[in-house]
């Protein structure tokens, strides 16, 4: 009887751990079966298909392929942009810029030979009453069109970088999530408050203080250059330090602690998973291997569609930067041309005030670029983390 129960009780067994392994091999070859295009059917990219239509309807003119290419296509690697497209690109911008922005250039060589033409008929003139008016004068349209030109840059950097705030904050649920997939869990939980918080402090800290402050600064140096005796270019140039020191020290912290604390929590989930692997592998009779292999296989797809939607995402940063970044250089660039030919014939007043709004336009430039340099590195952390995690993994 003992026999008989014991003969009973193996066989049982038996079917369960045969029907087990069947059930293991077919949900292998399943997984085995998954491609990238399966497992992106279930991501919502909605809203990322409405920023790359803002995109494409920018660039629709300037890169003809941009038209027929999709996020789809982007993440998954089957089309992309060449290096012969950025480069027409671009050259197209910035002739549109230079073409667009030339009536500023004739508008200081106006304000310059008026100046100069003022300064060599001012013996003509029984008193100097009449040439300082005139400078004033000047000066002052001189400073409206200043004026002018940083609201206009002001505008575009605030709405520039708006975009690419909520264009972030729309693709890192889905970039966590893949990473969360990928066994990132201490990674995600981490990145996820910290850049959000951050996103939220760099764009107030540029719109309420950084450019503020810069403004500042540059009608503070026309104001000293109209009037030689009362000087606040000190005060000026510590308003632009204190400005530009901010930016950067923000940025050098949050980079950091993004950077170190992320490569910690990478290697915490990497060892973490490597841990899991090893006790399914050896502590799992029959379809512990099995298991794992399969783990193995969705994690090669999900690696791909994360490192594809990276990938997006910087082409699509970089696109939303690239003609903001052109027109504030050629504005820049056409205030610096102008002093540079403007230095032998103009009144020295006029050609330094020039100077100094060049100098301001390009430091706004250089806040442009900071900033739009920090998005694109959080992007790149992220992606290192991930890979890092399956690395030790």
């Amino acid at each position: 009887m003992t026999k008989c129960l014991n003969v009973l009780i193996f066989c049982i067994l038996l079917c369960l751990i045969f029907q087990i392994d069947v059930q293991a091999e077919s949900v292998d070859s399943n997984d085995v079966s998954i491609q990238p295009d399966s497992l992106l059917d279930e991501i919502d990219v909605s809203e990322l298909e409405s920023y790359w239509s803002d995109v494409r309807s920018d660039y629709s003119k300037f890169i003809p392929n941009v038209d027929r290419l999709t996020v789809r296509d982007l993440i998954t690697n089957q089309g992309q942009l060449t290096f012969i497209d950025w480069v027409i690109a671009i050259i197209q911008l910035l002739g549109q810029e230079i073409f667009l922005n030339g009536q500023l250039l004739g508008q200081l060589i106006l304000i310059a030979i008026i100046s100069a033409l003022l300064k060599n008929i001012q013996s003509s003139f029984q008193s100097n009453t009449v040439t300082v008016v005139a400078n004033f004068v000047l000066m002052m349209i001189l400073t409206t069109i200043a004026v002018s030109s940083f609201t206009v840059i002001s505008e575009l950097i605030i709405d520039t970088i708006s975009k690419m705030h909520n264009f972030i904050i729309a693709i890192l649920p889905l970039i966590l999530g893949l990473m969360a997939m990928l066994g990132g869990v201490f990674s995600a939980s981490f990145f996820h408050p910290l850049i959000i918080s951050f996103l939220y402090f760099i764009v107030v800290l540029v719109d309420k203080v950084v450019l503020v402050l810069i403004f500042l600064s540059l009608v503070l140096h026309l104001v000293s250059q109209m009037n030689q005796t009362f000087q606040l270019t000190k005060l000026a140039d510590l308003l632009r330090k204190i400005s530009l020191g901010l930016l950067f020290m923000s940025l050098t912290i949050f980079l950091t602690i993004l950077s170190a604390k992320g490569t910690i929590t990478a290697v915490q989930d990497g060892l973490g998973i490597k841990t899991a692997k090893f006790v399914t592998n050896n502590f799992i009779p029959v379809v512990g291997r099995m298991l794992s292999e399969a783990t193995d296989t969705i994690f090669a797809t999900t690696q791909v569609i994360k490192n594809g939607l990276g990938l997006f995402g910087l082409i699509t940063i970089l696109l939303v930067v690239c003609l903001p970044i052109i027109k504030v250089a050629v504005i820049g660039g056409f205030y610096k041309f102008a002093a540079a030919i403007l230095q032998p014939i103009g009144d020295d007043q006029v050609v330094k005030s020039i100077s100094i709004i060049s100098d301001h336009v390009f430091y706004l430039l250089a806040i442009l670029v900071v900033v739009s340099f920090m998005f694109l590195m959080i992007i790149v952390v992220l992606l290192i983390a991930s890979n890092l995690t399956l690395m030790i993994r």
